[in-house]
């Protein structure tokens, strides 16, 4: 549950910090207020996509951080184990920041997560319904997983196994099309892979094989320079400077115990001079080491010419080549696949349609169980919302060919009167009926989340009289399992709602500004009266607001005894 939400430097806000209950929350104010602003800074921050376009002018970075209890919410308890991130107290603190460089930081609990992690947790906190949620209903490609959002775990495992086959058999089917696709292509591409991979094994490459020789070449081609240094080096530390730096050791060695500065600079003195004779010892066996040997050095420019040649054809490096090699010999390996055939591959593909045919068949039997059950519910549902002649189906069709979900191909449909026929939501469905259709598959799945806040965004818009008051009836039932943040404009919901927030826009020559409230009784009452009258607020107008907020007090102990 959302408990408390800091915003800052956002669009026009400057900064709001508006502490949040449980049960159902109204966010009121004029058009243009702030009111969708707060409910898009909420979206970013639970993983949706933004840029620094979202900060307020003049300012450096914008800040948006939220407070969270998920004492209930094992899926977002389980996905902090899995990213090893504390949440003893079962509070959560996610914070998200926009620089105008371009940064975009993203946190829970102090530490720093990536946006993928902060959606995957986002996705488990907040459900955001608004009127692009509601215009979903009207594009048919999305009905499909609508309905399968209602789905249980059996129609979860079928369409699992299902996508596992119809990868294999596209997969088939793409090697298929690419052996009848032209055979002499095939042929060719095969004598060339031949010849690449003969010409890398031949040369019996090993990794950082490269870098080894030229360092063998440097110190080869540079044996007298090498060999002359060395000698000079050993010459001049056997002289002198060992047998003085020894005596200089004794010397201070002999008064180190009466003074802490004598004791450190004599053991210094005694590192080196040890430290010294190390090196000549080291010196020593660098030079019995070296061997100038003139063929070494040309195989060793031979097998780096030839590492050139390989590495223009192939990659700019020797472990490119390695790797190029490895890839061809997979795609040789494929060609010459007795399994590859096209006489196999037909046969493994009519074994794989079968198969897919069958679990098409047991997904449709599930789907259409599902749509059976959905469609009563979403009937009783528009019932009590004013759509009691309004029948809901959901319409089965067979695809041509098999797609990643099955063969199903599904339209809502809608019957608004009687003795008319069932037509496609997306063709005859007003803007308030699809508010309706939309919250009654709100109130039907709300039980089933898992998630602990929904937030709806002008999902009334349309809507008026006793289909508002219908509507704040359904949305105070779902506040009752699961926190409900609603933005609206009817008096009649914000009537209903346990506390009511007043977003207030401020606008002066230099700056836009807003402020967020938590309305007592009486502001209650003045700003659901001049919701009310939409101009000037008259003592009928108050009376009015008194009224619907009694109204509203019975209402909410009627649906809650």
């Amino acid at each position: 549950m959302l408990k408390e939400l800091l915003i800052k430097d956002f669009a026009i806000i400057n900064e709001v910090n508006i502490q949040f209950q449980d049960k159902m929350t109204a966010m009121t104010g004029e058009t243009g207020a702030g009111k969708s602003i707060i409910i898009d800074a909420l979206g970013l921050l639970t993983g949706g996509r933004g840029s620094s376009e979202f900060i307020r002018t003049g300012a450096e970075k914008a800040v948006i951080q939220g407070l969270f209890d998920i004492s209930k919410n094992k899926d977002t308890q389980a996905i902090l184990k899995e990213q090893d991130i504390d949440f003893s107290d079962e509070m959560l603190v996610l914070k998200r920041d926009f620089s105008a460089n371009g940064r975009n930081v993203c946190r829970a609990n102090g530490e720093l997560i990536s946006l993928a992690v902060l959606a995957e947790i986002g996705q488990t906190l907040v459900d955001i319904h608004g009127q692009n949620q509601s215009q979903s209903l009207l594009q048919e490609e999305n009905h499909l997983t609508i309905l399968d959002k209602f789905a249980g775990s059996e129609l979860e495992q079928l369409k699992s196994k299902y996508f596992s086959v119809f990868q294999e058999y596209k997969s088939a089917q793409q090697k298929l099309r690419n052996i009848q696709k032209n055979a002499q292509e095939l042929a060719q591409r095969r004598d060339m892979l031949t010849f690449q991979i003969s010409e890398i094994t031949e040369a019996q490459l090993l990794p950082n094989e490269e870098s080894e020789l030229e360092e063998q070449r440097d110190q080869l081609a540079n044996y007298e320079k090498i060999s002359s240094a060395l000698r000079d080096a050993y010459d001049q530390l056997s002289g002198n400077i060992v047998d003085n730096t020894g005596g200089v050791m004794e010397e201070l060695n002999s008064i180190a115990d009466y003074d802490a500065d004598f004791k450190q600079v004599g053991d210094t003195v005694t590192e080196s001079y040890y430290n010294l004779q190390d090196s000549m010892s080291t010196i020593s066996q660098l030079l019995d080491g070296l061997d100038y040997n003139p063929q070494r050095l040309d195989e060793i420019e031979k097998r780096l010419q030839l590492f050139q040649n390989l590495e223009k054809k192939y990659g700019p490096t020797i472990n490119d080549v390695i790797e190029f090699g490895e890839k061809a010999q997979a795609e040789l390996d494929d060609i010459l696949d007795e399994n590859s055939s096209p006489e196999i591959l037909e046969e493994e593909i009519e074994q794989l349609t079968t198969k897919l045919t069958g679990l098409a068949k047991q997904i449709h039997t599930e789907r259409q169980t599902i749509a059976t059950n959905l469609s009563r519910q979403i009937k009783e549902q528009l019932n009590d919302l004013y759509m009691e002649k309004t029948e809901f189906r959901v319409n089965f069709e067979v695809a041509d060919d098999f797609i990643e979900t099955g063969k199903d191909l599904v339209n809502f449909e809608l019957k608004t009167n009687p003795g008319e026929d069932f037509k496609s939501l997306a063709k005859i469905a007003s803007g308030g009926e699809l508010s309706r259709i939309m919250l009654a598959l709100e109130v039907i799945t709300s039980q089933a989340l898992n998630i602990s806040t929904i937030v709806f965004d002008e999902i009334d818009t349309g809507v008026s009289g006793r289909v508002a008051q219908a509507i704040a009836n359904k949305i105070y039932l779902i506040a009752q399992k699961i926190q409900v943040l609603c933005i609206t404009h009817l008096p009649q919901v914000a009537a209903m709602s346990n506390v009511q927030l007043y977003i207030k826009k401020t606008a002066t020559t230099d700056s836009t500004t807003t402020a967020v409230a938590n309305l007592n009784d009486e502001q209650r009452i003045d700003v659901i009266a001049q919701m009310l009258s939409g101009t000037k607020v008259t003592d009928l107008t108050i009376n009015n607001a008194k009224e619907l907020l009694d109204l509203a007090h019975q209402k909410q102990n009627e649906l809650i005894s």
